[in-house]
């Protein structure tokens, strides 16, 4: 039996001779290979490259098998005569007769290190093994299986009841679903015009610039062409920019349309604008406290308002439009997909709200107030210029000093949110009962003193005098309390109260003004004592300065009550619409209303109310001075009207009207230091505001229209010498 030799290289087998050959593959130890004569490979014929085999990989041994036998070691080589040979044949140099001729052989190469050989495995490792691999492959498999159950039941869930049948058909329709997406189309919120379309508020189109940053190639040069035009730095741009798993990025807000068209210049790659509006303010700032505030950057409250205050939250549904959307079919990466049609559903604007304000008007009137809140010193002011016949309001104030010196329109619309004690200003109502139960007439004479006791409360004038005759007119005229208090306790506490809320007190005047409270009235049952001298001069009730504009208004208007409204019109983008005032009634006849306008043309003819003249106009109103109530602790604790260090504080007033102007107005003017009369501080803002108003609407004179003519009597001489109105005093049992 022989066994096979291993070989270097098959060249250097197939090289020997023949006989060589034969020997070598019969003997059982390996002899040294014969070199070959140099000469050879100095013979000019040349012979083609020889093939190279790679060696046989290696094989594991089997521990069975006999151990093979070591490689012999090789030949030695010898160099003589300048030639390289074996010893067996150093001169042999041409092969035997009939061969063929064999290639040189190539140059010896250097010894490869030994291929280590795998270790055995013993053929329980090779089932543990066996074994593990089965059990991964089963896992996977189960896997695999599970995901496709869990995406098999979303198709039949989430599908629809058209897919869970997973027809061909179905699973298209759900695929389509899986592909639409749209973007948001925002709507732009309704104006706020006045009377004559001048602009209260607008919602101007100021976009967002966005980004996608997976479009964008070079984020760096991108940010470097932006900060400039957005003044924001390269940096934090870029920064922005370098985040291609986003599919989008908010870069600026509200850019102006410069702005907007200078980045649209630029022609960036993922560069693009985001719809959004801004509420502008073009009359900068007027009216504020009516006009209101919306949320910044188009926020709403908890439920869904965008409006803030005044108008803007009263009308919020109105105001705010219907958005639109963009439909399309999305690509997985979120963009829309070549070659599909986007459905656009247009955005609707809100409604636009045209209100009974002039803008004008308005101006004047904040001025005004802020002037003589600003020389008085005092804490706020507040007006209200109307038209009686329709309850338009024409203009309302509402400033305040902020506590550093300047006056600032206040942020709510005072006017409606706060109350005070109406004082002197109420005695119109008193009378004017009266004198519709016909329990008197202009003319009606009363001994009055200059005190008097209701209940366990002294009420006193403001002027000391002597018991005099002084006829309605006089009482009226001089303010005096206590020729009100004795007119109302002819007219009862029933008829009082009944006649106060026929005026329009304890409950808000319309829905067209946001906040508007009810006002204070106390409960009949709940009245006291001293009530029925208390309530007829204005102390013990509590009322808005709108609510106290209404009922001079009934009086203007021939003893008609009319709501006061904001609202002239609406305009859904169909045309304008207007708005009609609705809740007439009439209150007192109109003989009534004609006496009381005839008699508080008086008080600003010859009486208290001197400083509202308007000149060449028949002005007709009442001045009011009222203590306001303090918040505890007071030094006096018997006194409400104090405060912690024994001061009282006023509120002075000024109501009225124009006689056959179809104007009436309200000046109110909280703690001022300069005087606490109504006369002295908010009937000469009265005098100022008619002028501008008849001038502004181009009223003429009653006496070239024709002149009422009403006739009441003249003053007496003791009313005459009487100069201001009272405060009043009240106890604490009538504001309990």
């Amino acid at each position: 039996m022989t066994e096979r030799l291993d070989f270097d290289d098959l060249d250097d087998f197939f090289a020997r001779p023949r006989a060589t050959r034969s020997a070598t593959t019969t003997t059982t130890t390996r002899r040294p290979a014969p070199a070959r004569p140099a000469g050879r490979a100095a013979r000019g014929r040349s012979a083609a490259p020889a093939r190279r085999i790679p060696p046989p990989a290696p094989t594991r041994r089997d521990p069975a098998r006999p151990v093979a036998r070591q490689r012999l070691a090789p030949p030695t080589t010898a160099i003589t005569g300048g030639a390289v040979g074996t010893a067996r044949t150093a001169d042999r140099t041409r092969p035997p007769a009939g061969r063929r001729p064999v290639a040189p052989p190539r140059p010896p190469r250097p010894p490869r290190a030994p291929r280590p050989r795998p270790l055995p495995v013993d053929g329980e490792v090779a089932r543990q093994r066996t074994r593990r691999r089965l059990i991964g492959f089963v896992v996977v498999v189960m896997v695999l299986g599970g995901g496709i159950v869990v995406r098999l039941g979303d198709l039949q869930l989430t599908g629809g009841a058209a897919c869970r049948t997973l027809s061909v058909a179905d699973c298209k329709a759900y695929g389509a679903g899986q592909r639409k997406a749209f973007r948001p189309i925002p709507a732009g919120r309704g104006g706020i015009y006045d009377r004559n379309g001048q602009a209260f508020a607008l919602s101007v189109p100021e976009p967002n610039v966005v980004a996608d940053p997976a479009s964008i190639e070079d984020p760096l040069a991108t940010a470097r062409a932006l900060s400039p035009v957005l003044d924001v730095p390269a940096g934090e741009l870029a920064e922005r920019l370098a985040t291609p798993d986003s599919r989008y990025q908010l870069l600026a807000t509200t850019v102006t349309p410069t702005i907007e068209e200078e980045v649209r210049a630029l022609r960036l790659e993922g560069i693009s604008f985001e719809e959004q509006y801004v509420r502008k303010n073009p009359s900068d700032g007027l009216a504020r406290a009516v006009v209101g505030d919306t949320y910044d950057e188009g926020r709403v409250d908890e439920r869904g308002r965008q409006g803030q205050t005044g108008v803007e939250l009263a009308y919020d549904d109105q105001l705010q439009g219907t958005g639109g959307r963009v439909s399309f079919e999305k690509a997985p990466g979120g963009g829309t997909i070549a070659g599909t049609r986007e459905k656009v559903q247009a955005a609707k604007p809100g409604t636009d709200l045209y209100l009974t304000l002039d803008q004008s008007l308005q101006y004047a009137a904040e001025q005004a107030v802020e002037d003589q809140v600003r020389a008085t010193r005092a804490k706020q002011g507040i007006a209200i210029i109307s038209r009686p016949s329709t309850g338009e309001i024409l203009a309302m104030v509402s400033v305040a000093d902020d506590g550093e010196g300047n006056v600032v329109s206040t942020g709510d619309n005072r006017p409606v949110t706060s109350v005070f004690e109406p004082g002197s200003v109420n005695k119109m109502i008193t009378v004017a009962g009266a004198m519709e139960e016909g329990l008197i007439d202009a003319d009606t004479t009363f001994q009055v003193p200059d005190s008097l006791q209701v209940a366990d409360h002294a009420f006193t004038d403001h002027d000391p005098h002597p018991t005099a005759l002084w006829s309605t007119t006089d009482i009226l005229v001089t303010s005096s309390n206590i020729g009100t208090i004795k007119i109302a306790q002819q007219l009862g506490a029933e008829k009082v109260d009944e006649y106060l809320r026929a005026f329009g007190f304890g409950e808000s005047t319309s829905t067209d003004f946001p906040g508007e409270v009810d006002g204070l009235m106390l409960p009949l049952e709940e009245w006291s004592g001293t009530s029925i001298g208390a309530i007829p001069i204005g102390q013990g009730i509590s009322v808005t300065a709108l609510q106290m504009l209404a009922a001079y208004n009934v009086i203007a208007n021939d003893g008609v009550y009319v709501p006061p409204r904001l609202v002239s019109a609406t305009d859904d983008g169909e045309g304008k619409v207007p708005t009609s005032a609705s809740g007439h009634r009439r209150v007192v006849s109109e003989g009534t209303a004609r006496a009381m306008s005839a008699m508080l043309e008086k008080v600003v003819a010859d009486g208290t109310g001197q400083p509202a003249q308007v000149p060449g106009y028949p002005a007709a109103g009442k001045t009011g001075t009222a203590r306001i109530p303090q918040p505890g602790p007071h030094a006096d604790p018997t006194d409400a009207y104090q405060d912690e260090q024994g001061r009282y504080h006023y509120e002075s007033s000024f109501v009225g009207f124009v006689a056959g102007t179809d104007l009436s107005i309200i000046v109110t003017i909280q703690d001022a230091e300069t005087s606490i009369y109504g006369s002295e501080v908010a009937a000469p803002v009265f005098s100022q505001l008619a002028s501008l108003a008849l001038r502004s609407e181009q009223i003429p004179p009653p006496s070239l229209a024709g002149a009422r003519g009403d006739v009441v009597p003249e003053l007496s001489p003791s009313a005459r010498r009487i100069e201001g109105e009272d405060p009043g005093l009240v106890t604490q049992t009538t504001q309990d």
